[in-house]
This record gives structure tokens, sequence and C-alpha cells, in this order.
């Protein structure tokens, strides 16, 4: 597992010794249990799988300071060659870090939901990059297309901002595959993923 973590807590852009990864895989797993709306089991459905798994960790800091082009600047890094951005597709997984103690929900922390929501709107391959098995995607746009936070992590959606972050998602991920000249089959398996993950999560 890779762990994109911040500039200021991680000199290295990617790491994957043993000790960050056991920290991931941990925070991963804090978060499962603090959040009850959260899948428990991966949905082994979905495709594609995880085999080349990457975790993109957001601070607490990046959030309190709004601090989005530390979080994008880590992320360029995969598009950089063609080899990267086929090996990472649909490998990334999504974590906000340094809420552990905290009583509210991801989704009900008014910062997090506006540094994912500017993450969505400069980074429009997150439909491309973020894994479909586990909630990245679902945290990210209960952020981004909520409507009313209910508390507890419920979240009101907006169809039409919903309709509008799956545009562009669906855009990202066009923009990749005509970039390298991937192929056509990968498009629509990943796109009839993106689909079925909103479809089980109640989004679409």
């Amino acid at each position: 597992m890779s762990l994109i973590a911040a500039v200021d807590e991680q000199p290295s852009p990617i790491a994957s010794d043993s000790t960050e990864r056991a920290r991931a895989i941990k925070q991963q797993r804090l978060m499962s249990r603090e959040n009850p709306h959260m899948t428990q089991s991966p949905r082994l459905d979905l495709r594609p799988g995880i085999s080349e798994p990457v975790v993109l960790m957001i601070s607490r800091r990046e959030v309190e300071a709004a601090d989005l082009a530390s979080v994008v600047s880590r992320l360029k890094i995969f598009l950089a060659t063609r080899e990267d951005a086929w090996r990472y597709r649909g490998q990334m997984t999504l974590v906000v870090d340094g809420y552990n103690n905290d009583p509210r929900e991801l989704v009900d922390i008014p910062e997090v939901r506006a540094l994912l929501r500017g993450l969505e709107a400069e980074w429009p391959y997150w439909a491309y990059f973020f894994n479909q098995v586990d909630d990245s995607i679902k945290l990210l746009l209960s952020c981004v297309a909520g409507c009313r936070f209910l508390g507890r992590g419920a979240v009101e959606m907006d169809a039409d901002l919903v309709a509008s972050a799956l545009a562009r998602g669906f855009g990202g991920m066009n923009i990749v595959f005509d970039r390298f000249g991937f192929p056509e089959d990968e498009l629509e398996k990943m796109s009839n993923g993106l689909v079925e993950v909103l479809q089980q999560a109640g989004m679409a």
C-alpha cells in the first residue's frame, strides 16, 4: 500500500514502508468503527477491484488551513506517466486524518466538507482514481452534493448536485482515457462501476 501524506508530515509524496502501511490500515479501521454509515466489508461485486492500493491522506492541519493546494500538488504524480495512470486506476482510498477523537462524523464537519468540495472541483480525476470498493466516493459526494446535514452522518442529497458532480467525474475519466489511449472497454467498466456505487449508496 502506498501512502500520500501531507508534505509537512511525510517528506515523500508516496511512501510504502511497513510503518506507514500499518498507520493507513489502522486509520481505515478506525474510520469504519467510528462511522456506522460506512461499509464494514468490501463490496466485492464491484469492478475494478483493488490490487495496488494507495491512500490519499488529508491531514487535519490541511483541513483547518483550507490547504487544498497541498493536497492537489501530491496528486499530480499519478498522471505523470501512462504507466502510473494505468496502474493506479481505481486504486485510491480517501482518508481524512486527525478526527478520530471528534464525536462528529466527517460529513458533519464544515471544514472537511469545504476542503472536499474544493478537491472535487479542482481535481476532476477522482472518478478515475478513487476505488469503487470502500466509501471514498460516497464520502466525497456526500460533502459535494449534500444539501442538508442532519447529524450522525445523515445527509440529504441534492439530485442536481449529484448529477453535476457525476458529469464532472465522467468528464475527468474521459480525459484520462483519451490522453493515454486506454481501451474503451475499461472505460465502460469503470463508468458502470461508478454508477453502481451511487446506486448502492442511494445517491442515484
